[in-house]
């Protein structure tokens, strides 16, 4: 399937289905909103973007529709880059 998405710019996550949600809900906690947890196999699309480091760290959590969490991503993307060519963290 094409998605037309820019592969050099985005890494999409694939694979079994189940085992994907597991993990987005349990370990990400996407779909989660306060004093609501999905545990069907339903999905909640979030308006959150997560950035995880080379360690599998959760570096940030933004909210994709805030210009101000954009620009902070965009921040926070450039420092983990610098740490990463620089062997920080």
């Amino acid at each position: 399937m094409d998605n037309k998405v820019d592969a050099e710019k985005w890494h999409l996550l694939t694979g079994d289905k189940k085992a994907i949600y597991g993990l987005a809900k349990q370990q990400y906690f996407a779909g989660d909103t306060v004093g609501y947890y999905q545990s069907g196999n339903e999905f909640l699309h979030t308006e959150n973007f997560i950035l995880v480091d080379q360690h599998r760290r959760i570096r940030g959590v933004y909210n994709g529709t805030l210009p101000i969490e954009i620009n902070r991503i965009i921040e926070d993307i450039a420092i983990l880059k610098l740490e990463f060519k620089t062997g920080l963290k």
